[in-house]
């Protein structure tokens, strides 16, 4: 770059305003012209295509790998030329790993990325870890594919009802190409690379948590073998239980239907299938005092009939007491008698 220097003699103090603002014009045009010099082969890269994506939890995908995948197309422009690159790619990808938190919980992730044939679909990345040189793969417009997965893994071990709320995780994907080497990248873990076929774009992958339960699983209510006939002479229990998980704080009821049989006398019925009943009553407390049904009905929360608790984001269990009366009358033909009873959860 030639050395421009620029000359100011002294004036007579009468010109003093128009020396000071002959000064300010040789400033103003310096910079400008350096302005000119470092910015005319300036260029850059633009992409088009995905950059933010949703993934929802439900129940029925609460215990699979959630993924989000990110694709579109990468343009470098070298000064005013059209749309090119160069012999071959590094890329990288810069992330935590963990995204942000919703009462304290936060949600692992793991990204595999390809930009222009570098990097790769299937092997999980090193944060701010350079991959490649390789061959740079074009689109026959010249521009660049990239694809970019995140991936919160399906959780193993005990069913985990994670906070409400939207997980976000943040991925900041680089570029450098080069025309030489295709054994080193140029750009060095830490750097961004340099140049008008070098560039990043930022990308998100939002994990949505609504409020929701589960029901686990139920355990059978089995009285066992009842040696009387015709007339119970004493007490028989049995008790079962219902496994729920629902998010921390969620409200929940859980209900229980009066079986398939008839409600004779205040009670519920099992049956060997020919007519022949044995009565019984399932009860929410030890105590045998509070029935478990549908009161209140089913499509509210708090209903007199129900169980009515809240999530803790774990599997929370709850007992069923059954009891079948001393008095009651029941079947003299020996038998399995049984009965189906329909559990809902509301919240």
């Amino acid at each position: 770059m030639s050395i421009i220097t620029f000359r100011c003699d002294s004036y007579p103090d009468q010109n003093f305003f128009i020396l000071r603002l002959l000064q300010s014009i040789c400033v103003i045009f310096f910079l400008l012209l350096l302005s000119v010099c470092f910015n005319s082969a300036y260029a850059s890269c633009t992409t088009s295509g995905s950059t933010s994506a949703t993934y929802t939890y439900t129940a029925a995908n609460l215990n699979s790998d959630a993924t989000v995948t990110l694709t579109g197309t990468i343009s470098c422009v070298e000064g005013t030329s059209a749309v090119k690159y160069e012999k071959y790619i590094c890329m990288k990808t810069v992330f935590t790993g963990s995204t942000t938190a919703n009462s304290s919980v936060t949600l692992p992730y793991t990204v595999t990325a390809t930009v222009g044939g570098a990097g790769s679909t299937t092997t999980t990345q090193t944060s701010d870890n350079w991959y490649g040189p390789v061959a740079t793969s074009a689109n026959s417009n010249n521009t660049l594919p990239y694809s970019v997965t995140i991936k919160v893994p399906a959780r193993s071990g005990a069913l985990t009802a994670y906070p409400t709320g939207t997980y976000v995780g943040s991925i900041q994907l680089y570029w450098d190409m080069q025309g030489a080497s295709s054994t080193v990248c140029e750009a060095k873990s830490g750097s961004s690379g340099s140049g008008w076929d070098s560039g990043t774009v930022a990308l998100t992958a939002n994990y949505v948590v609504p409020t929701y339960c589960l029901l686990n699983s139920t355990s059978n209510v089995d009285f066992g073998n009842i040696s009387d006939i015709g007339t119970t002479t004493k007490d028989y229990t049995a008790n079962g239980a219902i496994a729920t998980t629902c998010n921390t704080g969620t409200s929940y009821s859980i209900y229980l239907g009066d079986g398939n049989n008839r409600i004779s006398g205040g009670y519920r019925q099992m049956t060997n299938g020919s007519g022949l009943y044995i009565p019984y009553q399932l009860y929410q407390d030890s105590s045998y005092s509070t029935i478990w049904d549908a009161t209140g009905g089913t499509t509210a929360i708090g209903g007199t009939g129900g169980l009515s608790k809240s999530g803790n984001g774990s599997s929370q269990s709850s007992p069923v007491y059954g009891k079948i009366p001393k008095g009651v009358s029941i079947s003299t033909t020996p038998g399995n008698y049984t009965d189906s009873v329909v559990v809902t959860v509301t919240y």
